[in-house]
């Protein structure tokens, strides 16, 4: 049985050097000059460890990568990490509010904020209330603000709101029905789309509907 036990560990260290010694390569082959080098480096540190503060500031850097793809790729590995990427927080809004940045990426870092956690509210909040920006990312933005639940209580009004509009309605009402039990004060506004039979758009009535029970639900 201590033979076993030995092995274990033995084997255990092994794979943790053969992982740490991957995970340097990778990170060298994040500054290759080709772009397709640092794309698939960019893609595959979302498998490593997110507590190696080496690989958050390497994906960072990537958020400026020439190439779009590196930046897209580095922003959803962030978000793959979860909390352990809040000192990401930053550098994603800067993604998400740049003028010049693509809106899929745009998308992505939004994406990726509503992941990291509770960190990202006021960033994702500002960035809702900006109405500058193209329907897709808002969108994104209110699917973010869903992702953190309860963390997004403080935005429910503004989200109610976006009930009025055609182009963000869906999306808030779904973003309201993950927020659960802390949306509560969006119940009479759900409640009158509901039972308006002249609404015709059953996607729409359906998210609403979903929403209120998510809503209505003991906590």
């Amino acid at each position: 049985m201590q033979r076993f036990f030995v092995l274990g560990v033995l084997f255990s260290g092994i794979s943790f050097y053969c992982l740490a010694q991957d995970t340097a390569k990778t990170l060298t082959q994040l500054k290759n000059k080709d772009p397709e080098i640092r794309r698939a480096a960019a893609k595959s540190l979302a498998n490593t460890d997110g507590k190696d503060s080496a690989v958050i500031n390497a994906l960072v850097q990537g958020l400026k990568d020439s190439d779009v793809y590196v930046r897209k790729f580095s922003a959803q590995s962030l978000g793959a990490m979860k909390a352990n990427a809040k000192d990401a927080v930053n550098p994603l809004a800067g993604m998400l509010n740049s003028a010049s940045e693509k809106k899929e990426n745009q998308q992505t870092a939004a994406t990726a904020l509503g992941k990291i956690g509770p960190d990202s509210f006021e960033v994702l909040l500002a960035a809702f209330k900006d109405t500058a920006k193209s329907k897709a990312v808002r969108e994104k933005v209110l699917e973010a603000l869903g992702d953190l639940g309860k963390a997004s209580k403080s935005a429910v009004p503004d989200i109610t709101d976006a009930l009025k509009d055609t182009d963000l309605r869906f999306s808030a009402a779904v973003a309201l029905g993950k927020i659960g039990p802390d949306a509560s004060s969006a119940n009479e506004a759900l409640k009158t789309i509901a039972e308006d039979k002249k609404e015709r758009d059953k996607a729409f009535r359906e998210a609403v509907s979903s929403a209120l029970k998510k809503i209505q639900a003991k906590k």
